[in-house]
């Protein structure tokens, strides 16, 4: 299969060497992952940091850590794989990740730029064949979302794609025509300019020359091209070639031959067919448009580059419409929150019709001219209209925008905090909170840093209103992490000491929140068992700040490393005595003998260690006193209050009401009722507190089991108050109303925020307090953009639903709740994400429950499901019971249950296959094609791109169905490809493959761990005993039986198992150890098991080796141990050199001399003298280190930033590689050539034998030197 040698070697030698390199296939074979190269990722999902997805940065193989001769699949050029990658959305991670390149070096990828071409050229093709305009515009926009990002990196040059398209069109049989050509030219257009800015222009002026060769190409018409409407957006799309023509022979060629070491450049010609639309370009120039009539204004504004001067008269016209207030202008909401100015933001067909550089210029004037020249003076502070917040928003969903604009902001929230300044800390914190979507990581912690730091500052704490803003978008921040990015970066963040400052004393509840968002990382990724070592300092850090605990129910829902840890480090109770203070205050107010006048009162309730003073409110409410006796003493105290924190003070008050509440004999429905009434008037009519602050720490309080129901029940009674359902309800019919995403809205401030506002017009300051008892004061509200109540709401059900499923009230309280939070949810910004979380870490309390689980499931769906066009997520069963759903009562019919069996789970497989069938056969980017008709922007949905969102959505599916009769997952999704079920098709078995691979890596531990079980019986299957030894490498070889239709089930089952792995985290695998470890032990007699446990594990434990090290010196012992077992079985071993050169791979590879001492009575007690005398350079000492293989998993496929120093390099030793080596060698010294006499040690034998198996940083994964690139 290899081909012919150029050099043929003599014959007797070629047949020796190809017998010494088929010898090794049998270990290439167990160390391959089954159908690898066919096993494909989901952007923003998969374990992509995972060296199994590695691949050569220019070849773009996979990354092999061993010179063996591997199926030819696997050494081949994995091009489908990168391309199937780079064309998704935001793929940029993922991207660098496969190729081992960060994202802060800037280097040049060949690669990404033959793909993106392809990408372009067949956008072409599909785009002729759609005849809607909307599906046109929503491809275009995907791929200028992608290529955007790669250019804003600076890892493809321009001229590097358009070389490319100019060579591949230049073979095509005849000339492009259709709409295909104009979105090309659209695309060019929109980093055009782009480009130019942030490259020089000398160094780039090619670049520009091959674009007109490309328009001459494109557009060989003999008849000039008509005029467009430009009432129509499909006129920017038509003009585009004319303007990139233009505005390269107006703007760039002049600017070449100006410049002092200028080039004779060649001159163009108009081309026939763009005569009349350049005519017309002149002439949008010479009349200088300046209203915004139709889209001419925008076609000219992209013609006029970086020149401050041409571009000030048309960001004056933007400026004067959508962002500046005039001096007429009334307020856009409620006189109370002092919102004016435009309330509409610049429409997204405008912004689309932009190209890069103006969405640049924009969005940096606005920052420079409004944000940072008038955040800082309250007297200009109109100029900040919801229009202009608004359109800065959304010019942050832009790549070209976002990168350097949420630095500033960055930047910004750092002085705001030095300067202590309400008005552009409140700004920000709606701005982060409301308009910002998939946040990084990175920028998270950084934004969660910088807030906990102002939650710290007194002077801000102290304000109600900024003190909601922030803690909701502390909340939305932690809340809204990825799972697998914060499990992976939380170590990066405590060793850059950012973590630490993110927890302060005056933040106990997010601190607790963000330990359960740790806890559900942990369950999540599958780390539950596998303690992670940073994790004990972590909750000792945040202990010793905010000493706290957790109900006996939380923490069965935690991993139980944390619930044994929190258990160990119990908190005394400071609040045992709080109804006694409570009672002693609240005679001291009521009773005027006890102090001498109001003042000494307002004293001792303001003194720092007294937190009484809400609790005393709501006893004197709770018992119907007259309040206005008391209202001016209140009054002060509450303004001595606003100087400072008052955590305590909720704190207090939350524990006073769980104890009257459940230390209360009588605990009737009118006692609830009015404890609920009393609450809810506090928060709603005297403003004295704010709802969402309470109910946080309410939650979040450790109770003991006998005392939980009593906080569901109050939280029933609350909701159900007149006051506070009214409000809810308005809400929720103002949502119910709007048929799209909030953040999509035409006018989201006048349509949704004011319309709210009007009936619901929420105070901080006492406001209802003095309205009714004393005379009215300044307004001292924040502008609000953004914030109401019930959306600050949306993160405390999201905790409060967690609270209930780990307890389980009753079903009446849950019914009631439910429903409520799923109306607030039409305005949540991850309520699938939120679900899925939910459903993946209840599991368990869920399994048995599926009336709650159900109610869940369809409610939360429901009121999102036509909102956000999620009809392609689900199956046609499935969407049947929601549609049902959103039937009114009387229109609703009963359903059956439909039967979820094997073909089902094979249509719900489709679905995922579905996506690669559209990339292999369209070479569009991974889209639903009936998203054209939903017309999903995906720049501002939940999900980076619809094959994540599809695989959260047939989890959520199958957790429905969780608890049918004959729900078996494993039976339903792995046991037709371990049959070979004819449901599957033949001709694309791995692609399915590769689907039930991901919809297991996305459930819980339940649904894949008869995957053991099938396990152990494939183990004693007959096949497998009955085979020969000889035989039994050949049995195992899917690929090859696959191919000649002789496929069994135990090669069948190995395919399967590779794929759940290879997709999972690594603890699926750590079940395999011990299973190892207890049945199989007993099992494996047969060299046939052995050779098939080896095939199981062998691919995979170089993974285990980068990801936990602890785990890997478990796993390399197994294989010792089971060799022992099936020796003491068996008189001799036929796969003496497979076995043997299998052992030898993971010590020179994996784990080096780690585990020398334990092998070595292993070794020496094996009663077949072939194979010990092959294994006995395994106990042998080498220069390795005998901890851990240190060698870098990437270090053969990233180009690396400083040369190797050669002389450092001369004596390689046993699992290391000299550089310039060919990893196919075996190196001999002189000395090593001379067979050494019968009886020498080991160790002097081993000094002149040289085994190369590593792979230094300076060789290719192949074998060949690799040029050394600078960082640029």
């Amino acid at each position: 299969p290899w081909g012919k040698p150029e050099s043929p070697y003599p014959p007797c030698f070629s047949s020796l060497l190809l017998k010494f390199i088929d010898s090794f296939r049998p270990t290439a074979q167990l160390v391959s992952i089954t159908g690898r190269d066919m096993l494909y990722p989901i952007v923003g999902y998969s374990n992509y940091a995972s060296i199994l997805w590695r691949l050569h940065y220019a070849k773009l193989k996979f990354h092999q850590t061993a010179p063996l001769p591997f199926d030819r699949a696997q050494v081949q050029p994995q091009t489908e794989l990168f391309c199937y990658v780079i064309k998704q959305l935001n793929s940029r991670d993922l991207a660098f990740s496969l190729v081992g390149i960060a994202r802060n070096v800037k280097q040049r990828i060949t690669a990404i730029e033959e793909s993106l071409a392809d990408l372009l050229i067949w956008n072409i093709f599909e785009t002729n064949k759609i005849q809607e305009f909307e599906g046109q515009l929503h491809l275009w926009t995907v791929t200028a979302h992608i290529v955007l990002v790669y250019v804003q990196n600076v890892c493809i040059t321009l001229s590097g794609i358009l070389s490319t398209i100019n060579i591949k069109i230049a073979s095509l049989s005849g000339p492009l025509y259709g709409i295909g050509r104009d979105w090309l030219m659209w695309l060019i257009g929109q980093m055009l300019c782009h480009v130019l800015n942030k490259n020089h222009v000398k160094a780039t002026w090619p670049d520009y020359l091959i674009l007109l060769d490309l328009i001459r190409i494109l557009y060989p018409d003999n008849q000039s091209l008509p005029e467009p409407d430009y009432r129509d957006f499909q006129s920017v799309v038509s003009i585009a070639a004319a303007s990139n023509w233009y505005f390269l022979t107006t703007r760039v060629i002049p600017a070449i031959v100006a410049s002092p070491q200028s080039t004779s450049l060649p001159q163009y010609q108009t081309p026939i067919a763009l005569y009349l639309h350049v005519e017309a370009l002149k002439s949008f120039e010479d009349r200088k448009l300046s209203s915004i009539d139709d889209y001419r204004f925008y076609i000219a504004w992209n013609l006029v580059g970086h020149d401050p001067k041409l571009n000030s008269p048309y960001m004056d016209t933007l400026f004067k419409i959508y962002i500046l207030n005039s001096s007429q202008s009334s307020p856009s909401s409620h006189m109370s929150h002092n919102v004016f100015g435009p309330s509409e933001g610049i429409p997204y067909r405008s912004l689309d019709a932009m190209s890069a550089h103006v969405k640049c210029l924009i969005a940096r004037q606005y920052y420079i001219e409004i944000v940072s020249k008038h955040l800082f003076n309250q007297s200009q502070w109109a100029m900040v209209s919801p229009g202009g917040v608004e359109s800065f928003a959304r010019l942050l969903a832009y790549p070209e925008v976002e990168q350097d604009r949420l630095k500033e902001l960055l930047s910004l929230t750092e002085t705001i905090i030095s300067k202590n300044w309400f008005l552009g800390a409140h700004l920000l914190a709606e701005l982060f909170t409301f308009r910002l979507h998939r946040i990084p990581t990175s920028i998270r912690a950084q934004l969660l840093q910088q807030f906990s730091g102002i939650l710290a500052s007194p002077q801000h704490a102290g304000h109600p209103q900024l003190y909601c803003a922030i803690q909701n978008l502390l909340l939305n921040l932690i809340l809204q992490f990825n799972c697998t990015d914060l499990y992976n970066q939380v170590p990066k963040l405590i060793d850059s000491k950012m973590l630490q400052s993110v927890f302060t004393k005056e933040s106990e509840e997010i601190n607790k929140v963000f330990i359960l968002c740790i806890a559900r990382s942990f369950i999540i990724t599958g780390s539950e068992s596998m303690p992670a070592p940073w994790c004990t300092d972590f909750l000792t850090h945040v202990m010793q700040l905010t000493p706290h605990g957790w109900s006996a129910s939380t923490l069965d829902a935690m991993p139980t490393f944390m619930a044994e840890w929190y258990r160990a480090h119990q908190i005394n109770d400071a609040y045992r005595d709080i109804r006694a203070r409570v009672d002693e205050d609240y005679k001291k107010l009521t009773n005027s003998a006890s102090l001498a006048n109001e003042q000494e009162i307002v004293k001792h309730f303001s003194q720092p260690n007294n937190t009484t003073c809400f609790c005393v409110f709501l006893k004197l409410t709770i018992e119907d006193r007259q309040l206005r006796s008391y209202i001016n003493t209140f009054y002060e105290i509450f303004k001595n209050l606003l100087t400072r924190s008052m955590n305590a003070h909720y704190r207090t008050l939350a524990e006073y009401i769980l104890r009257e509440i459940t230390l209360q004999q009588n605990h009737s429905q009118t006692f609830m009722q009015k404890y609920a009434d009393a609450v809810v008037l506090m928060a709603t009519r005297y403003n004295i507190i704010q709802l969402d602050r309470l109910l946080l720490i309410l939650f979040l309080r450790p109770l003991d089991e006998a005392k939980t129901p009593y906080v569901h029940i109050l939280f029933y009674f609350m909701i159900n108050s007149s006051t506070l359902s009214e409000i809810i309800k308005d809400f929720g019919n103002i949502a119910k109303s709007i048929s799209c995403d909030i953040w999509s809205m035409k006018n989201f401030h006048e349509k949704f925020h004011c319309e709210y506002h009007k009936k619901n017009n929420e105070r901080f300051f006492m406001e209802g307090l003095i309205k009714d008892y004393l005379q009215p004061s300044m307004d001292r509200c924040l502008p609000t953009y953004y914030s109401n109540m019930c959306l600050r709401l949306l993160p405390i059900f999201e905790l409060i639903i967690s609270r209930m499923f780990e307890h389980m009230p009753n079903a009446r309280i849950v019914d009631t709740v439910l429903p409520i939070a799923q109306t607030l949810f039409r305005a949540h910004a991850a309520p699938v994400t939120f679900l899925y979380h939910t459903l993946f870490v209840y599991e368990k309390k869920l399994r048995e429950k599926s009336t709650f689980r159900q109610s869940l499931i369809i409610g939360t769906l429901g009121n999102i499901y036509q909102m956000r066009k999620m009809e392609w997520c689900f199956s046609n069963h499935f969407t049947l019971y929601i549609e049902n759903y959103l039937r009114l009562d009387g229109d609703k019919r009963p359903l059956q249950s439909p039967i979820f069996n094997s073909r089902y789970a094979i249509d719900l497989l489709h679905k995922l296959v579905y996506f690669y069938f559209i990339f292999l056969n369209s070479r569009a980017p991974i889209y639903e094609k009936n998203s054209y008709q939903y017309n999903i922007d995906w720049r501002y949905n939940e999900f980076a791109n619809p094959s994540l969102q599809l695989i959260h959505c047939l989890a959520i599916e199958i957790f429905f169905y969780t608890g049918q009769e004959n729900f078996n997952p494993w039976k339903l999704f792995a046991e037709p490809f371990i049959t070979a079920d004819v449901l599957i098709p033949r001709a694309n078995y791995l692609k399915y493959l590769n689907a039930m691979g991901l919809v297991f890596s996305a459930l819980p531990e339940y649904y894949w761990s008869n995957l053991f079980e099938r396990m152990y019986q494939i183990f004693e299957h007959p096949l497998l005993l009955r085979c020969s030894p000889t035989d039994i490498m050949d049995l195992l070889n899917f690929r090859e039986r696959f191919c000649t239709h002789t496929e069994n089930m135990v090669c069948c089952f190995v395919a399967v198992v590779h794929s759940i792995w290879l997709h999972g985290s690594i603890s699926h695998l750590q079940p395999f150890l011990s299973l190892v470890q207890t049945r199989l032990s007993q099992t494996i007699k047969t060299e046939n098991q052995l050779l098939l446990a080896f095939q199981l594990i062998g691919p995979f434990l170089q993974r285990i080796q980068t990801e936990s090290t602890k785990l890997l010196l478990e796993f390399v012992i197994v294989p010792y141990d089971l060799i022992a077992r099936v020796d003491a079985h068996q008189q001799s071993f036929v796969n003496v050199d497979t076995i043997a050169n299998f052992l030898y791979h993971i010590k020179y590879i994996v784990v080096g001399d780690a585990i020398r001492d334990r092998i070595e009575t292993v070794v020496n007690n094996l009663h077949c003298e072939k194979l010990r005398s092959r294994l006995h350079f395994l106990c042998a000492k080498t220069d390795v280190s005998s901890s851990i293989h240190s060698q870098g998993p990437a270090s053969a496929a990233t180009p690396q930033a400083s040369s190797v120093d050669s002389s450092s390099n001369n004596a390689p030793t046993h699992g290391q590689l000299k550089p310039g080596t060919s990893t196919m060698q075996m190196q001999y010294t002189t000395a090593a050539m001379q067979v050494p006499p019968y009886g020498v040690s080991p160790q002097n034998i081993q000094q002149h034998f040289q085994l190369t198996t590593g792979v230094a940083s300076s060789l290719g994964s192949d074998g060949n030197q690799q040029q050394q690139q600078q960082q640029r």
